[in-house]
């Protein structure tokens, strides 16, 4: 069972790096894109009988999308057009999923109340 988060993704861009086990990292990157269009589907099947997904069903889009763009250019050994694909798919794994909060939310939620 693999578990999508950004440690995953992480350990998968690793492999990409060896030439040796870049066919391991973008076969883990192909089951993350595999499970993620699942999820997609089901949101946005579920959604008009089971109140508003429609935030998540965009960012299951948004990550399928970046996926879907940056395996071929992994797949020809363009690692560095690919690169901020997955940049921007690791922000979206960690941040969406709460793993790793940006400061300004850490700030926002420990300062003082402003006055209004």
């Amino acid at each position: 069972m693999l578990i999508i988060n950004i440690e995953t993704l992480e350990e998968a861009r690793q492999k990409l790096i060896d030439p040796a086990t870049r066919q391991e990292g973008i076969d883990i990157l192909k089951k993350i894109l595999e499970i993620k269009q699942a999820h997609l589907w089901r949101s946005e099947a579920i959604a008009p009988c089971c109140g508003n997904l429609g935030g998540f069903a965009c960012q299951l889009n948004e990550e399928t999308t970046l996926l879907q763009q940056a395996l071929p250019m992994l797949e020809n050994g363009d690692l560095a057009g690919a690169a901020p694909l997955l940049d921007r798919l690791a922000q979206l794994v960690s941040y969406g999923m709460g793993q790793r909060e940006t400061p300004d939310l850490i700030d926002r939620l420990t300062s003082p109340q402003q006055q209004a």
